[in-house]
């Protein structure tokens, strides 16, 4: 590389050359380093920043990272639609770990009804409001993360009513002791 160099280049452009000597010598192709199902494992963070994910946890699985990059570029084009709160689901839970539920139904405090999270008290539907049903057991950390990244992908118009989700991942049974680190039911 240097070999390339005009005769007059100073000291500081032949240290640069020969310090970029090694690149051709990598040992991952670099058009493999831009694609999400091909790029190693540890160079997935970059990756992911040069892509723009909006939420990022090292915790979570490579398979979870590689979905979360690849799905990054179609939930940037639809931020702010149903469809961008799906993929961004998707991404997190895969195809069938979720539900979707849109509009609330609304009530009186006139204790006809008992509250559940799932309905409030105002107008009588409210098509704003959703809830999101999740098929499997979650942390309070990944509740959190979850409530960031619906927030940061949902139309600004849209309110998270719940979380909820039908398998609680601990019992109340004192085999654990609680400190608030998972949950028993609705996160």
């Amino acid at each position: 590389m240097s070999d390339l160099l005009p005769p007059n280049a100073t000291a500081l452009e032949r240290a640069i050359a020969a310090a970029q000597e090694h690149l051709s010598s990598l040992p991952v192709d670099t058009r493999h380093i831009r694609n999400p199902a091909t790029c190693p494992a540890p160079l997935l963070p970059f990756l992911a920043w040069e892509l723009s994910v909006d939420e990022w946890n090292p915790a979570w699985g490579e398979d979870v990272k590689r979905r979360v990059i690849a799905e990054s570029i179609s939930v940037h084009r639809r931020k702010g639609t149903r469809g961008a709160v799906r993929r961004a689901l998707e991404a997190l839970f895969g195809d069938v770990g979720f539900t979707l539920v849109e509009g609330a139904a609304g009530g009186l405090y006139n204790g006809t009804k008992q509250h559940n999270g799932a309905a409030f008290y105002g107008q009588s539907e409210h098509w704003a409001k959703y809830s999101v049903f999740i098929n499997r057991p979650i942390s309070q950390q990944m509740a959190a993360d979850v409530r960031r990244i619906l927030a940061a992908v949902a139309p600004a118009r849209c309110h998270l009513l719940e979380l909820n989700f039908k398998q609680a991942l601990n019992a109340y049974n004192g085999a654990i002791r609680h400190d608030n680190t998972y949950t028993h039911g609705v996160a």
